[in-house]
């Protein structure tokens, strides 16, 4: 009885924080607007070659979010799940996330559950997915220009094929995803880059947060002066 009432208790505070942390990505603000980055992604897409795309990708984001985006970004390496990638990060945080993913060879994993609901348009090369959620056999394709969704908890097996480029932004509570990349990594004998990442990805977070802070101090000291 009491190893029961023991697990009862710790199953109700599992309840009541995942509650807790769906009401909080419900009600809090974001920095990226979802169709504003599928309308940048969209119009990258359409560029005659992936390096015009990558900029256009690029300069369009920092048209919009400049001051949250790190001033240096570049290529990380990336396990999920069994696809070999690499990632370009625009924006990694807690609650939200804009990347763009290469497939430099064919790489097919199934990258996980995920507490995120991400869309992704396709820039150049080819994606394929299966549901492992249906009991159909087909799959779904995407080219160039197509956009896909993965949605919170879903699971698929993805198929990316040689120098597909893929841009994607998600919302979610991103450091229970971040427990994909960490576990493949180190699976795959490659824990260094995976410190290499988050090391980056937290000198551009303090990067940004300061960059707030500032510009909140900048208005209030500005609202103090009368400028305002």
């Amino acid at each position: 009885m009491t190893l029961f009432s023991s697990k009862l208790r710790y199953l109700l505070v599992f309840y009541a924080a995942f509650q807790a942390i769906q009401y909080g990505l419900r009600w809090k603000s974001y920095d990226i607007s979802p169709k504003q980055f599928k309308t940048v992604a969209g119009k990258a897409a359409g560029a005659a070659t992936i390096s015009q795309s990558m900029s256009s990708l690029t300069s369009g984001l920092r048209t919009y979010y400049e001051p949250i985006l790190p001033r240096h970004i570049e290529w990380h390496a990336m396990q999920m799940g069994g696809l070999s990638l690499r990632i370009y990060p625009y924006l990694t945080a807690f609650t939200e996330f804009a990347a763009a993913f290469s497939a430099p060879f064919p790489t097919t994993g199934r990258p996980g559950f995920h507490w995120a609901n991400t869309t992704c348009t396709v820039l150049k090369g080819k994606v394929s997915r299966f549901n492992d959620g249906t009991q159909d056999e087909s799959s779904e394709t995407f080219s160039s220009g197509m956009v896909f969704r993965h949605g919170q908890f879903e699971s698929f097996v993805y198929n990316l094929e040689k120098d597909t480029y893929v841009a994607c932004y998600g919302r979610g509570f991103l450091p229970f995803s971040s427990t994909v990349h960490v576990t493949s990594g180190i699976s795959l004998g490659e824990p260094l880059s995976i410190i290499k990442f988050y090391i980056t990805q937290a000198q551009n977070y303090w990067i940004t947060l300061s960059q707030s802070m500032y510009q909140v101090f900048q208005h209030y000291k500005a609202r103090a002066t009368g400028e305002l």
